[in-house]
């Protein structure tokens, strides 16, 4: 990517408050490079495709929401008033949640469709999980650091946080959905309408 600022914050998913206390796991740095690797592969893939943007966004939505922990990002993006929610509400604002960030990042992302992404570094970071670094090159613009958070908090391997040269970008998008909420005086559903409609 780089991304120009304040687009750089408008990326993926991710952020340092996603850097959460995780239960023992069996993962290990072997497996969340190999899984960060069909992930770049994945992504990208899709979006260096010729079809159209409808299309495309299409596609990324599904193959984000199926690598990515979108039921872990919502429940830490909206905070204390996920606890009160009920099941049904739950679900439904991960769903809107998950739909809107894979639209949103998926337009991000398409003008890097055709960059090179390298895995420079994995390490164990314990609890947190296992964090992969790699170098994101295009021609044309400096190269830098977009860093994977990996675990298997949920019981399958996820991506649940992204880091671009050191922003967090989950602090970002915390921040925006608490907004949202209280531009909407708490009301879950009415942001959980709106997100859905983006």
């Amino acid at each position: 990517m780089p991304l120009n600022k304040p687009s750089r914050r408008l990326v993926i998913a991710g952020a340092a408050a996603f850097m959460l206390p995780l239960p023992g796991r069996a993962l290990t740095p072997a497996d969340a490079q190999t899984y960060v690797q069909q992930v770049v592969d994945v992504f990208f893939g899709i979006l260096a495709s010729s079809a159209s943007q409808a299309t495309i966004l299409t596609r990324f939505e599904r193959e984000f929401t199926g690598y990515t922990d979108v039921d872990v990002i919502a429940r830490t993006v909206l905070g204390p008033p996920y606890r009160s929610l009920s099941a049904r509400q739950k679900r439904d604002f991960s769903r809107a949640f998950g739909r809107y960030l894979a639209r949103k990042y998926g337009r991000q992302m398409m003008q890097y469709g055709d960059a090179e992404i390298t895995i420079t570094r994995t390490r164990d970071i314990g609890r947190k999980g296992i964090l992969v670094s790699t170098q994101v090159r295009k021609r044309g613009q400096s190269p830098f650091l977009l860093e994977w958070q990996v675990s298997d908090r949920s019981g399958q391997t996820k991506l649940i946080n992204l880091v671009i040269e050191g922003i967090s970008l989950l602090t970002t998008e915390r921040d925006e959905i608490r907004n949202l909420l209280a531009a909407r005086g708490g009301d879950v559903s009415a942001l959980t309408a709106y997100l859905a409609a983006q």
